[in-house]
């Protein structure tokens, strides 16, 4: 089972002369980074289990967050009547958050415990997705400063939307094909599945 939080970190940085103006978000609490020689261990699974978990299918659940930061910057040419703007960085970060993921301890098992991982590399998967589409924001030009802050902003929220959200039903379809690790076929395909995209991530759906 899993539960996404996508966070948004804001770094607008626009520059004009002198000046400088800059937005910060609040950034999230302690956290596992995604890290391919690190793989999860049940002892991260720190969270209380639901009342009910025993009666569920999944016998755990692991919390992840999609974080992106983004910083661009907005200059004036022509005599100050276009302004062009340009993403200058993105980071997105794939996290697990220990304090909210659990497990059944009776169910501990290391079959479970790798379904867990694949859904932490399904994260990554649409992490670097997303970097790559988040980078590649092309430049806008508009008749305001304002204007070409808010073009940028909208189009990096467009496109985080929409892979986050196609993430989303990865994360289901995936727990529903293999019927949450039981379906040892399907638990396999996946993990084909992932090993591909995570080498080449824009040929994930």
């Amino acid at each position: 089972m899993i539960k996404t939080i996508q966070r948004l970190l804001l770094v607008m940085i626009v520059t004009f002369g002198f000046g400088t103006i800059a937005a910060l978000a609040e950034v999230g609490s302690t956290h596992i980074d995604w890290d391919p020689y690190a793989p999860v261990s049940w002892d991260l699974f720190q969270g209380t289990p639901p009342a009910d978990a025993n009666q569920r299918t999944e016998a755990a659940a692991i919390h992840m967050t999609i974080s992106w930061r983004a910083s661009y910057a907005v200059s004036s040419s022509n005599g100050g009547t276009t302004w062009v703007g340009q993403v200058a960085e993105i980071t997105v970060t794939n996290t697990m958050e220990p304090a909210s993921s659990w497990v059944v301890s009776s169910k501990a098992t290391p079959t479970i415990l790798n379904h867990e991982q694949l859904h932490f590399d399904l994260n990554e998967v649409y992490r670097r997705k997303l970097t790559c589409l988040l980078q590649a924001t092309t430049a806008c030009q508009a008749s305001t400063q304002q204007a070409a802050v808010d073009q940028l902003n909208a189009a990096l929220h467009q496109t985080a939307s929409v892979v986050l959200q196609k993430l989303s039903e990865m994360q289901a379809l995936y727990d529903s094909q293999t019927f949450h690790s039981t379906n040892t076929a399907e638990q396999d395909r996946w993990g084909e599945l992932i090993d591909q995209w995570l080498a080449a991530p824009t040929t994930a759906p």
